[in-house]
């Protein structure tokens, strides 16, 4: 009798379990942005955000939680209960946190659900620039001049693939960090630095207006937002690099919440309505999941922390 009422008791704890699974989500999701509201980031989860409060039935609680270059959100939500109540806009500034030493956490303390957008890193030089091409910026280099680039933030991931760049093309650039984007646009345009390496998205407005002017890019292939820019690669320099934007959660994650949101996100890139938003962002959807995205996010992480070198801490 008494191992009877065990295996009842037994088979009740699986079925509540089961039960609590079937149900996700409960209750209102927690995303936690790492960044100022009105970033790239806090952009694209707000995009989202009613997208996936359709598919999801619940309520999407952005929470802007800023400092460190995205290590204060990013810790606080590595520590959170892996249980799917809480996750975050996970970006390539997590690896560049990692890559510099400047977080306690790698990419491994994460789960990361999908990777959803993405743009490339651009060299571009200003509209009048003497340099029409990645080799003459290059070559430039070669031949002992100090070919100036500037990048926004000091060990940002815009230096670090500032960095990667140059030691692909085996050349040291003179890389001159300013404070923002927006202040290393200008530079280029005044004629302060000789070009300028940014996500493709930043330099969007310029490079339309002719203001500046793209050499390359950091894609495999090219960009259907870049068409008529060239590849590191097709140039002859061996690198390639994402700008990339996800949705990341504390390791440990249920497979059911991963699979909810899965779910959710392949819909909402099925049905197109991302599309129009993510044209006017200037950004690539480029969706991955599972084992494909596990090992873009492995490959992307050796590639910044090979490329930080002596930049890291």
């Amino acid at each position: 009798m008494k191992k009877s009422i065990v295996s009842i008791a037994t088979a009740f704890t699986v079925l509540a379990a089961a039960s609590a699974m079937a149900e996700y989500p409960e209750k209102n999701i927690e995303v936690i942005v790492p960044f100022s509201a009105g970033g790239g980031n806090d952009t694209f989860v707000r995009a989202l955000q009613p997208l996936l409060e359709e598919k999801l039935d619940t309520d999407i609680v952005v929470r802007n939680i800023a400092g460190g270059g995205g290590a204060v959100g990013l810790t606080r939500a590595v520590a959170s209960d892996p249980d799917g109540y809480t996750l975050a806009a996970a970006s390539n500034a997590l690896q560049t946190l990692e890559a510099m030493g400047n977080v306690a956490f790698t990419s491994e303390d994460f789960d990361f659900i999908a990777k959803v957008l993405e743009e490339p890193y651009v060299v571009a030089v200003s509209g009048d620039s003497e340099f029409d091409s990645l080799e003459a910026m290059v070559t430039a280099a070669q031949e002992g001049r100090s070919v100036q680039v500037g990048v926004s933030g000091v060990g940002s991931s815009a230096h670090i693939a500032a960095v990667a760049f140059s030691d692909a093309a085996d050349v040291e650039f003179n890389i001159i960090p300013y404070p923002g984007g927006s202040e290393t646009i200008s530079a280029a345009m005044g004629g302060h630095v000789d070009g300028v390496v940014l996500g493709g998205a930043e330099l969007r407005s310029p490079l339309q207006s002719g203001r500046l002017k793209a050499l390359g890019m950091s894609y495999e292939e090219r960009s259907d937002s870049l068409p008529d820019v060239p590849t590191f690669k097709e140039e002859g320099y061996d690198l390639s690099l994402t700008v990339w934007r996800g949705i990341a959660g504390p390791k440990g994650l249920p497979d059911n919440v991963k699979e909810t949101w899965v779910s959710a996100i392949e819909e909402i890139m099925a049905e197109g309505s991302f599309q129009e938003t993510a044209d006017n962002l200037g950004l690539d959807i480029a969706p991955l999941y599972g084992d494909e995205l596990d090992e873009f996010i492995t490959t992307s992480a050796q590639i910044m922390r090979e490329a930080a070198g002596d930049l890291a801490q």
